[in-house]
């Protein structure tokens, strides 16, 4: 019996481009599309986007204004994924809301050397 490789990986580096590129609906219909075909994984596909999504910020516009964002918004990783689950519309919606607030936020916040 051969062993099964998980698909999961390929689309964690997919999402990862995605949002590098800030395709935030794109990275909505790769979600979509992964748990119609692989529904168990739903948890296991969904749980790393908040974690990509601030990594992503946080290179944009710097760690302090993301740290400041997630105190202001405790929920925001959560809304993240509540959002995925409703669309690519309500997802790219929600993190260009996100994105512009962590850039409102990075216009305030002292820099970290």
């Amino acid at each position: 019996m051969s062993a099964a490789h998980s698909p999961l990986p390929a689309l964690l580096k997919q999402m990862t481009a995605l949002i590098d590129a800030d395709n935030y609906a794109e990275v909505a219909k790769a979600y979509a599309t992964f748990v119609k075909e692989h529904p168990t994984t739903r948890f296991l596909a969904s749980e790393p986007i908040p974690f990509k999504i601030n990594i992503r910020l946080s290179n944009k516009y710097g760690s302090s204004a993301t740290s400041t964002f997630t105190l202001r918004h405790t929920t925001w990783a959560e809304d993240v994924k509540k959002a995925l689950n409703e669309g690519p519309e309500a997802f790219a919606a929600l993190l260009a809301t996100y994105d512009a607030d962590v850039a409102e936020v990075a216009k305030s916040v002292k820099k970290v050397a």
